[in-house]
């Protein structure tokens, strides 16, 4: 059973002062904090010249950036040392694919998640410095390196970390850091993925005075990097709000007629059609399998896919990657049954959940958690072996910072970081049990007076009147949808079911036809609902909340509205 938390219902005064904007359009704005003109307009109407800052803001930008071309000038290798996720891997391709173009020598490094974990280490910036490299870029990593970066000094490699992840009180001995997170950075906006901030870099370096390329031809270089910064910021779920959003939004359109040849057969591959992908295609299709060879392998195979420019090469490694991404759902599926077993039903007194096996891959074990929090509701911890350490992935929900409680365990932890909801780290064998104790302890006591029931947040109560295609094509203006901008639901009270029949392949899917009290009648789909809905409103009157869409068939468009929730109707109780 869940909680249904339904917005206020704007008022009299909002709609009047907003009368171009229809109500339905307006509470969706209103939810979303959006309350003047002018943020409304920047929402619905993203501008480049007027909503993407210039990198300059950034405090390092111009120390940053003029190291960079004391490098070009003087003809040295620059090493870019990425993450192996697909928010790291396209940020390497940004830096590296836009040096190249600039004439430089680099040198790429991605991590083997298993054998080296997240983060700078220093046998690669050895490996590095033997191939020559003086300066160092790192992509979605390094804030929290300050060991590694005075190894780094201490070799004579100055490093340049991008960075958006979580930073400690001490910085480490960097040349420049670009992060927009920071306490102290004076950057406007604060929420870019690994992607963004990468982004931000290659365009100081693309608007220096001393760039190479002519303004048209930098300008459009940098326009056509923003497929990977579409990529990078769902991918990584960070916020899809002010500059993220905008970049996003324009991302996009360049995904949709993306120059990659890689990247193309990656979207060919997954069934998707260029002209037709937004955010859904991206977090759910595209992401997947670039992340995909990270967990399973090595985010080398996705790095080569999307700077691939020969046509067989880029074809075989996009479908060898469409096979590790079904292995990948594979060995989700079986390794969250086994959790699951683990943690058994005798949950109700506890404030976490966790599982450990010895052999599972690491680079699932995050993807589990994930599973495991939404199922439960609470923190979740995923753990295996690595080597003669274990190592684990942490989930969280929305009413729990993950990183702060691992701080609270940090005596038992080597190393350990990440976000409010997701989160890695590592630790001795023979300190897991007490580590898992502490951590329960610290959920316990900040969760204590927390009410845990599941929150299913809705952004107005509709009638089926009100349901057609032009809603939709008003709706779809909020696009993209992500973190900090999730896809619209509504809630229709009051329905009669009327009929419930079974669709898909193996009858999975129900197709729901309902009546309200006015006697409009509408069909919903409910996606794998016949493992969550058993007939039992049959004879009730019931409750719909959904998602709006369309379907298109044989040239025809029609009205579909996606099931997220069914229950009794309150009123009738």
């Amino acid at each position: 059973m869940k909680q249904y938390k339904i917005a206020e219902p704007i008022n009299n005064a909002a709609i009047a002062a907003f009368a171009e904007l229809e109500p339905v359009i307006l509470q969706l704005l209103w939810n979303r904090g959006l309350r003047t003109q002018s943020d409304i307009d920047a929402y619905l109407h993203p501008e480049w010249s007027r909503d993407v800052h210039s990198p300059y803001l950034f405090q390092d930008m111009n120390l940053a950036v003029e190291r960079i071309y004391e490098s070009l000038g003087r003809g040295d290798t620059i090493g870019v040392f990425g993450d192996y996720d697909a928010d790291g891997v396209s940020a390497a391709v940004i830096i590296t694919s836009t040096l190249d173009k600039l004439g430089a020598k680099t040198r790429i490094y991605l991590p083997h998640r298993e054998r080296e974990g997240y983060g700078l280490n220093k046998n690669a910036l050895t490996y590095l410095q033997q191939q020559g490299a003086s300066l160092i870029i790192t992509c979605d990593c390094g804030i929290s390196n300050i060991e590694q970066i005075e190894f780094a000094n201490s070799l004579g490699l100055d490093v340049i970390v991008t960075d958006h992840h979580q930073a400690p009180d001490k910085l480490p001995p960097a040349y420049a850091i670009i992060h927009c997170g920071l306490t102290q950075e004076t950057y406007p906006f604060k929420f870019l993925s690994g992607g963004g901030v990468a982004f931000k870099l290659m365009q100081g370096v693309l608007r220096y005075p001393g760039c190479p390329l002519a303004p048209p031809e930098g300008e459009a270089w940098e326009k056509w990097l923003l497929d990977l910064v579409a990529i990078s910021t769902v991918a990584d779920m960070v916020p899809l709000v002010g500059e993220s959003r905008t970049l996003t939004k324009y991302g996009l359109v360049v995904l949709n007629k993306t120059r990659r040849l890689g990247l193309a057969k990656l979207i060919s591959q997954a069934g998707l059609v260029a002209g037709k992908l937004d955010a859904y295609s991206i977090g759910f299709q595209i992401a997947p399998r670039i992340n995909a060879a990270g967990r399973l392998d090595h985010a080398n195979a996705a790095y080569s896919l999307l700077t691939s420019e020969n046509e067989s090469e880029a074809e075989n490694l996009a479908r060898s990657l469409n096979l590790t991404n079904i292995e990948r759902q594979r060995l989700t599926d079986e390794m969250f049954l086994q959790a699951k077993e683990q943690i058994g039903a005798a949950v109700t007194d506890k404030y976490s959940v966790h599982a450990f096996k010895s052999d599972w891959p690491l680079g699932m074990v995050g993807l589990v958690a994930g599973k495991l929090a939404q199922e439960y509701n609470l923190p979740a911890l995923v753990i295996c072996q690595a080597g003669d350490k274990v190592a684990g992935s942490g989930r969280s929900i929305a009413q729990f910072d993950l990183v702060q409680a691992l701080n609270e365990c940090k005596d038992f932890l080597l190393n350990y970081g990440g976000h409010k909801g997701a989160a890695g780290f590592t630790l001795a064998v023979e300190k897991l049990e007490t580590f898992l104790q502490k951590f329960e302890s610290v959920c316990a006591r900040l969760l204590k007076d927390t009410n845990l029931t599941p929150v299913l947040v809705i952004d107005a109560e509709l009638k089926l009147a009100q349901l057609d295609l032009s809603l939709v094509e008003a709706v779809s203006k909020l696009e993209p949808y992500g973190m900090a901008n999730p896809k619209p639901r509504f809630l229709t009270a009051g329905l009669q079911l009327l009929e419930s029949q079974t669709v898909g392949s193996n009858g999975q899917h129900l197709r729901l036809t309902a009546r309200d009290e006015a006697g409009e009648i509408k069909k919903f789909i409910y996606f794998n609902g016949t493992v969550k809905f058993k007939n039992e409103f049959n004879d009730r009157v019931i409750d719909i909340t959904y998602e709006l869409g369309q379907n298109e068939w044989g040239g025809r468009r029609e009205l579909e509205l996606k099931v997220v929730d069914i229950r009794e109707n309150r009123d009738k109780l």
